[in-house]
């Protein structure tokens, strides 16, 4: 009799995610059988929350905002990468970043040695960052934010990681800022244009859609106001969902050693465009 796997997502107000019909989805191409619950913590309860849920001997376990930094505390073993970038959001590794790339592959050429507008300073932020420099060469950054300590900490992990790169903060607050003619790419790693906030402003006034190439949202709703304003400005658009599929197969892959393809899988649950990509 083949296995069952238990996995599971740990997060908040994560009743948006695919990634359930994600792991169904992997279940139902491959040979693999198993189960994947999600446990909405609140951040009061998180330390404790986490415990119980250890206890349960789960075979995986998936981490979103707000506790990809969090969890840290309680694991003894972190991958080299996740350490980089202070964050987890499977076990023990980071997958973000493999997620974040695979969509990005055909403009590697386009973003070698350019300039990156990275919206937001967590674990996203960091993970597009370390990504894009390691990846796709992308040597100089600029990282807006609400949160000046935030934004400090964020540029000092990608700093000790990120040899000979160009890494400027910008305080959200800073409306008055001057920009290079274009951004080779712009990255929202934050909520806003999200399922919970979709009608939200992702861009400072002072920023029009115009100075970007390549617009990136890591959120995969449908009715992103963000998505659809870069597209009406002449940008090509790529959603989170490719990075969603491609992180959650590669913590598959890591947790059972089983390869599932992802153009099926990603098909399944999100429908046509097997990269998220809109021209």
């Amino acid at each position: 009799m083949s296995k069952v796997y238990r996995f599971g997502l740990l997060g908040h107000n994560i009743g948006y995610s695919k990634s359930r019909e994600i792991f169904r989805a992997a279940f139902e191409i491959s040979e693999l059988s198993g189960t994947f619950d999600f446990f909405d913590l609140s951040p009061r309860r998180f330390d404790e929350g986490f415990e119980e849920i250890v206890r349960k001997r789960f075979d995986g376990l998936s981490v979103t905002i707000p506790f990809k930094r969090r969890v840290l505390e309680h694991l003894d073993d972190v991958h080299p990468v996740a350490s980089a970038l202070e964050a987890v959001n499977s076990t023990g590794f980071n997958t973000d970043c493999y997620g974040f790339s695979l969509p990005l592959r055909s403009y590697s050429d386009r973003l070698k040695h350019g300039h990156a507008l990275i919206l937001g300073c967590g674990g996203g932020a960091r993970a597009a960052a370390y990504a894009l420099y390691t990846d796709h060469e992308v040597r100089r950054f600029t990282i807006m934010g609400r949160t000046k300590v935030r934004l400090k900490r964020c540029r000092q992990s990608l700093s000790a990681h990120l040899n000979n790169a160009v890494i400027e903060t910008l305080h959200i607050d800073e409306s008055h800022f001057e920009h290079p003619e274009t951004y080779d790419i712009v990255v929202n790693c934050t909520p806003l244009g999200g399922p919970n906030l979709p009608e939200a402003s992702v861009l400072p006034e002072s920023l029009a859609w115009s100075r970007g190439r390549l617009y990136y949202d890591l959120n995969y709703n449908p009715d992103n106001s963000a998505i659809t304003a870069a597209r009406a400005a002449g940008l090509p658009t790529i959603d989170g969902s490719a990075m969603l599929t491609g992180q959650a197969l590669r913590s598959l892959e890591i947790w059972t050693g089983e390869t599932v393809a992802f153009d099926a899988v990603h098909e399944a649950v999100f429908g046509a465009s097997a990269n998220g990509e809109q021209a």
